[in-house]
C-alpha cells in the first residue's frame, strides 16, 4: 500500500507526513486485503488530506486494487456515482441540445447562414460523445477492479 498527499501529490507516510527525500519513500504490506482496507480507512479519518492506494502482490504493474480516501474527498472522484450521474446527464444535455442546432442549420441554409449553428451543434454533440465515452472507461475500469478484488 502506498500513501500520499492529495494536496501536493506527493507520497506520504501513513501519518501524512512527507518523506525528506525521494529515495526515502516506503510502502507498507499487509497480509490480507482486508487488514490493509481498515488500516487506511482509519488512517483517511484521522487526516483528511492523505490517500491510500492498495496494490496486490504485483505491485505497481497493475491499477489499484482499492483507493482509500477521506469520504468528504471521495465526492471529488471521477468514478464517484454521484459524478458518473452528473457527467451522464451534462452529455444527454449536450446531445439533446446539439441535435435542434444541426437541424436549425439545415433550414438556415437556404439564406446562407448554417455556418454557426452548425458548428456549435456539431461540437455540442462531440463533447456529449466524448463524456458518455469517459463514464464508459471509468465503469469498465472499475469493473475490471472489482473482478480482480474478487479473485483474492
Amino acid at each position: 500500500m502506498f500513501a500520499k498527499d492529495l494536496d501536493t501529490r506527493l507520497p506520504c507516510d501513513a501519518k501524512g507526513q512527507p518523506f525528506p527525500a525521494a529515495t526515502a519513500a516506503t510502502c507498507l504490506v499487509f497480509d490480507s486485503l482486508d487488514e490493509a482496507r481498515r488500516f487506511s480507512e482509519a488512517q483517511v479519518l484521522e487526516t483528511e488530506q492523505i490517500q491510500f492506494e492498495v496494490f496486490d502482490a504485483q505491485g505497481r504493474s497493475n491499477p489499484p486494487l482499492l483507493t482509500i480516501l477521506h469520504p468528504q474527498r471521495a465526492a471529488k472522484q471521477d468514478a464517484h456515482p454521484r459524478t458518473l450521474r452528473r457527467r451522464r446527464t451534462v452529455a444527454w444535455s449536450l446531445i439533446a441540445g446539439g441535435v435542434p442546432l444541426l437541424f436549425l442549420s439545415y433550414w438556415l441554409n437556404q439564406f446562407g447562414h448554417a455556418i454557426f449553428p452548425g458548428f456549435i451543434g456539431l461540437n455540442m454533440l462531440l463533447a456529449g460523445g466524448r463524456l458518455l465515452w469517459f463514464n464508459l472507461a471509468l465503469t469498465e475500469a472499475e469493473r475490471t477492479r472489482q473482478a480482480r478484488v474478487d479473485k483474492l
